[in-house]
C-alpha cells in the first residue's frame, strides 16, 4: 500500500511492557514503509532508541513539567504537541498510548485518531476506594467518548462495555513480538551459573510481588528467585522480611531481559491486572514455561490449551506456590503456534487492514 505519514504518542518510554510494545508497533509500521514520527510527553527513556531510524521527540524535557496543572496542563501540551507535528508532512493518522498522552491527544484537532488500550481500567477501579474509583471513572468515560479506541485484549472490550464507556469504534489488536529477534536474544550468554525462577515486571503494586515472595518462601523446591526490576527500597524490605535476602536477586532492569528468562526454569507472574502481559509471550517465545494469575486482563488469552493449567486465582501464595512446584516437577511443551499469532507480521497485517479501511 501507499505509505502513510503516522504519529505515535506516548507518555515516555520508562522500561514497562506497554512503551516497549508501543516501540514495536512504530518499528511494524516503519519497516513497511511508513513514515513515522513517536512523540513523548516527557523526555524519559529508559529503553536504548539509538537503533531506531524513525524520529523520537519529547514535548518538554523535565518529567511532569505542566502535570500539576491539571487540564490547563493538558491544553499546553496540546498547543506544544500541535505545534511539534506542523514540523512534519500532514499526519494521515495518530495512535495514542497510555492515558496521560491520551489527555494530551483527546484535544488535538485530527479527523483520524486511534487511542490504544493497554491495561484493564475495570480491575484498576476496582482496587481504588469509591471516591477515586469514580473520579477516574469520569475520566475514562470523558477520554474516549465518541472515540475510536483499540485493545490489546479481547476482555478489554468488554470492560469498556461494562464501565458503560461510550467510545466510537473499538479494535482488538495484540501486541506485536519480533519472535526472531527475542529468541536470538535469548541465546546469548548469561553470567548465572545456579537454577532459578524468574520475575521480570517493573516494581509496581498491581504486580503483587508480596504474594510473589511469600509463595517463594513455602516452595518445597530449592531454587533461586532472580528479578529483573530495579532495586526499589520497599523491594529489598520486602525481601528481608521475608528472609530471603540469600535466595533472591535483583537484577535490575536489563536492556535483554531475554537470556534469562530463556535460562529460567520457570516464569512466574503474579499481578492483579494487566493488558496483554508482554512477559508471557516473551517467556513462552524462548521456550520457559510460564505460571501466573489469572487476573483481567490478558494471561487467559496467552496461556491457552494445555498451557491454561498452569493459571491460578489472584492473590492466594499458597496456591501459586503448590502451582511452581509442579510446573518444576514436570516437563512442559511449548508449540509454536501458541506464540506465532503474536509475531510481528501477523499483528501488522491486522494494522495495514486498520490503515486501509480508515485513510
Amino acid at each position: 500500500m501507499k505509505s502513510k505519514n503516522i504519529a505515535i504518542v506516548v507518555t515516555d518510554l520508562g522500561g514497562n511492557g506497554a512503551e516497549k510494545s508501543v516501540l514495536n508497533r512504530a518499528q511494524a509500521f516503519f519497516e513497511n514503509g511508513h513514515n513515522v514520527v513517536l512523540f513523548l510527553i516527557e523526555d524519559i527513556k529508559i529503553y536504548d532508541v539509538d537503533n531506531y531510524k524513525f524520529p523520537i521527540i519529547a514535548l518538554t524535557k523535565r518529567r511532569d513539567t505542566f502535570k500539576f496543572l491539571g487540564k490547563i496542563g493538558d491544553y499546553i501540551y496540546t498547543k506544544i504537541l500541535e505545534s511539534k507535528m506542523k514540523q512534519f508532512e500532514k499526519f494521515d493518522i495518530v495512535f495514542s498510548h497510555l492515558p496521560r498522552a491520551d489527555r494530551v491527544v483527546k484535544l488535538i484537532k485530527h479527523p483520524n485518531k486511534y487511542f490504544v488500550i493497554h491495561m484493564s481500567y475495570k480491575a484498576e477501579l476496582d482496587k481504588f476506594n469509591k471516591k477515586r474509583a469514580k473520579k477516574k471513572l469520569k475520566l475514562y468515560r470523558y477520554l474516549y467518548k465518541d472515540e475510536k479506541i483499540i485493545t490489546v485484549s479481547k476482555a478489554m472490550v468488554k470492560d469498556f462495555d461494562t464501565l458503560g464507556i461510550k467510545y466510537k469504534s473499538a479494535e482488538v489488536i495484540y501486541n506485536p513480538f519480533d519472535i526472531d529477534e527475542i529468541r536470538q536474544k535469548g541465546n546469548e550468554p548469561i553470567e548465572l551459573d545456579f537454577d532459578y525462577i524468574i520475575s521480570s515486571s517493573a516494581f509496581k503494586k498491581q504486580k503483587r510481588y508480596d504474594v510473589l515472595l511469600d509463595a517463594f518462601k513455602v516452595l518445597k523446591h530449592n531454587i533461586k528467585l532472580v528479578i529483573l526490576a530495579e532495586p526499589h527500597p520497599k523491594l529489598i524490605s520486602m525481601i528481608k522480611e521475608r528472609g530471603l535476602e540469600k535466595k533472591v536477586i535483583i537484577l535490575g532492569f536489563q536492556q535483554n531481559p531475554y537470556k534469562y528468562i530463556k535460562n529460567a526454569k520457570l516464569l512466574v507472574l503474579a499481578s492483579d491486572r494487566e493488558g496483554l502481559p508482554r512477559v508471557i509471550v516473551e517467556s513462552l517465545i524462548v521456550k520457559t514455561p510460564v505460571v501466573s494469575t489469572d487476573c483481567p486482563t490478558g494471561p487467559a488469552e496467552v496461556l491457552v490449551d494445555k498451557l491454561s493449567r498452569w493459571l491460578v486465582p489472584m492473590d492466594n501464595p499458597k496456591l501459586l506456590a503448590q502451582k511452581i512446584d509442579e510446573a518444576l516437577d514436570e516437563n512442559i511443551q511449548i508449540e509454536d503456534y501458541i506464540v506465532e499469532k503474536f509475531g510481528k507480521q501477523n499483528i501488522y497485517k491486522k494494522l495495514e487492514q486498520l490503515l486501509k479501511e480508515n485513510i
